[in-house]
């Protein structure tokens, strides 16, 4: 059996077709587009359906560009930011005091950062004594 095969939820009669369309989004009275944004068409019925795995790769860049239109740092700006200060995802959770595992959900996109964490990390990036300050409050050592 094909384990890329899957039968339509729809119809139960035909193989789902997997498919990449540019799609057009709004967000907060803002207008953007994504191209090859994952979806499956049913050849029997033409049902459009949006799998759990394609979902999983088209939430986080939907995310990133609320995140664009928020004002948000990206999931790769966050990365860079991390490795700027020389920090891993766990240090900087402790850093910025989140839980363990945050900093992997920002920057894979599963969720975002809100608007006083991003306040923070920008601050941390660009005022060095904050950052510092920061660190020495969680008790974090950075070997460099």
């Amino acid at each position: 059996m094909n384990p890329e095969r899957t039968i339509c939820p729809m119809c139960e009669s035909a193989d789902l077709i997997p498919k990449k369309i540019t799609e057009h989004y709004c967000y907060k009275g803002h207008d953007f587009s994504l191209e090859n944004i994952e979806y499956c068409e049913c050849p029997a019925c033409h049902s459009e359906i949006i799998t759990p795995e394609q979902s999983t790769r088209n939430e986080p860049r939907i995310r990133d560009e609320h995140r664009k239109i928020d004002k948000l740092l990206t999931r790769a700006e966050i990365t860079q930011l991390r490795k700027r200060l020389k920090i891993t995802q766990n240090q900087a959770a402790q850093i910025f005091g989140e839980r363990v595992n945050t900093f992997s959900k920002y920057e894979s996109g599963e969720a975002t950062q809100s608007q006083a964490m991003d306040k923070l990390m920008k601050l941390a990036l660009n005022v060095p004594d904050c950052f510092e300050e920061l660190r020495k409050m969680a008790n974090v050592q950075i070997s460099v």
